[in-house]
């Protein structure tokens, strides 16, 4: 891919200055309990009213006002905020006592719906699943926890949901990873990667009734579809597409009526060329392209005795993409995970339009001997599926990751994502693109400048050659004017031994700008 250097030149539409900006939660034994010392991604989830920030780390979840202080009773651990007991094995004796008998959860996810005033928040757990290697002495579980507060104040109760997530095929269990969720007038939509116990994946997604649930009854029933695939000319030789990370979208109106839009990149093998988009080598003549739009139908009709939903897709065109290559920080070059070909973070529906974002590597003229990670984005119109797409990358190593998006009124199109390279420290930074431009331009607004390389005694070493980062940032928008953000920053780092972080040095940005 060729990149347009757009993060090295002058902004075709200004980027508005933060109207908040807080510091998040930071990486410590707190926020992930289960390890003892802490984990990391931060895995984000933001949702965000009028009155309230509501932000979800790895196993911990926080509600702020809008100029950050938190609020009274947060933070809150993921096991008490759900309500999950400790984990016991057959006969009633705790397992996984190494770790404290606790439950293993992940993947949080949340959003705000402007529309009734109600913030959700989505986590997976799972346990006993080789697939996983967690707590291989505890009886299988794969299971998502989707809660909706019952008033517009998220301190106030909630209504929690457990979805069994686990799809057993030809007598092997699959458990699902990567926590997605959307929602529209009708349902909340949650989606998954699924992973099997003696290997094996494909993709479920399902509905569940979205007024029950606010309402705090059970008279409905999730209904959905999985081993979601596609064949084409390019894939008589490779064997079929397995779509991968099937993303729900958040549908800020009634502009595709009661239907719900999930997405997927065609992230190999394409099913027109049969590419691989780089994963088993090839580079740029390897890279695939397209977007696979996917439409439920009748999504709750069968609650109320009517038909089931449908689920139809249809492959639409792009910019040709292939996966990132590791980026750099100033104690190690090729050192931190830029992503693979997922769409992140929560696709946003607004006005008939679908808005979402990915990595790709972009050959920027840097001349370096190998690629830098950048961005492919995509807006696609749900009447006649016509596709815009284009990349925003920076010159030289400087990689920008792990995009979020989101949309006004307008069709200006605000995106968040993470910075860094050989002489920037991880750091998030965000942009606008005005609804008249043909692409983002310029380097936008530093959000959160980073304070250190990340981990910088293990990136890059022999121990630990590439850090994993991310997995997703997180956009919102509260209903009234403003749209929010949250993203990933390299703090501080204090040595590998010095509480609370261990050596696991990453932060969390929250900020918003006005928008309508």
């Amino acid at each position: 891919m060729t990149g347009s250097r757009s993060g090295s030149g002058i902004a075709a539409s200004a980027t508005p200055g933060a109207t908040s900006s807080f510091i998040g939660q930071q990486g410590s034994a707190t926020t992930c309990p289960y390890f003892g010392t802490g984990c990391n991604p931060p895995d984000m989830a933001l949702a965000a009213s009028p009155q309230f920030v509501l932000q979800g780390v790895n196993m911990q979840f926080e509600v702020l006002d809008p100029q950050g202080n938190v609020q009274p009773g947060w933070p809150v651990s993921a096991q008490n905020f759900f309500g999950v007991p400790n984990v016991t094995g057959a006969d009633g004796k705790p397992c996984d006592t190494a770790h404290r008998s606790q439950p293993f959860m992940s993947d949080p996810r949340a959003l705000y719906d402007p529309a009734d005033g109600r913030f959700w928040a989505a986590m997976l757990q799972v346990e006993g699943a080789q697939a996983f290697g967690v707590a291989l002495d505890c009886p299988y579980k794969s299971v998502y926890f989707i809660a909706v507060s019952q008033t517009s104040n998220p301190s106030g109760k909630w209504n929690v949901y457990e979805f069994n997530m686990e799809t057993d095929v030809k007598g092997q269990k699959f458990a699902a990873d990567f926590t997605q969720i959307g929602i529209n007038s009708q349902a909340v939509y949650f989606s998954a990667n699924n992973f099997g116990e003696q290997g094996g994946f494909f993709a479920e997604l399902f509905e569940a009734n979205k007024a029950q649930m606010e309402a705090g009854k059970a008279h409905f029933t999730a209904d959905g579809f999985f081993n979601l695939r596609g064949t084409g000319p390019g894939t008589t030789r490779t064997g079929p597409f397995l779509a991968d990370t099937v993303q729900p979208t958040v549908n800020l109106d009634s502009s595709t009526g009661t239907s719900e839009t999930f997405v997927d990149t065609m992230d190999g093998p394409d099913v027109m060329t049969g590419h691989f988009c780089g994963f088993f080598g090839g580079g740029f003549a390897d890279s695939c392209s397209g977007l696979v739009v996917w439409t439920m139908a009748n999504p709750t009709g069968h609650d109320g005795g009517g038909a089931a939903p449908t689920l139809t897709g249809q492959l639409v065109p792009t910019a040709p993409f292939v996966v990132n290559v590791p980026a750099d920080q100033p104690s190690c070059n090729l050192c931190i995970d830029a992503d693979d070909l997922r769409i992140p973070a929560t696709p946003v529906v607004r006005n008939g339009i679908l808005y979402g974002a990915w990595g790709t590597a972009i050959d920027n003229g840097n001349n370096s001997p190998h690629p830098t990670p950048g961005i492919e984005w995509a807006q696609v119109g749900l009447s006649d599926l016509t596709t815009t797409t284009g990349y925003y990358s920076f010159s030289g190593d400087e990689a920008a990751t792990y995009p979020a998006v989101m949309p006004d009124a307008s069709g200006n199109v605000t995106m968040i994502f993470d910075h860094m390279g050989h002489k920037v420290f991880p750091e998030t930074r965000y942009i606008v693109k005005g609804a008249g431009d043909a692409n983002f331009s310029g380097a936008g607004n530093l959000l959160k400048a980073g304070e250190s390389s990340y981990r910088p005694t293990l990136c890059g070493t022999k121990v630990l050659p590439v850090c994993r980062w991310g997995d997703y940032e997180a956009t919102s928008f509260d209903g009234s004017g403003h749209i929010w953000f949250a993203s990933q920053y390299a703090n501080l780092f204090q040595g590998v031994t010095t509480p609370p972080a261990f050596g696991r040095n990453w932060g969390t940005w929250i900020g918003a700008i006005s928008a309508s």
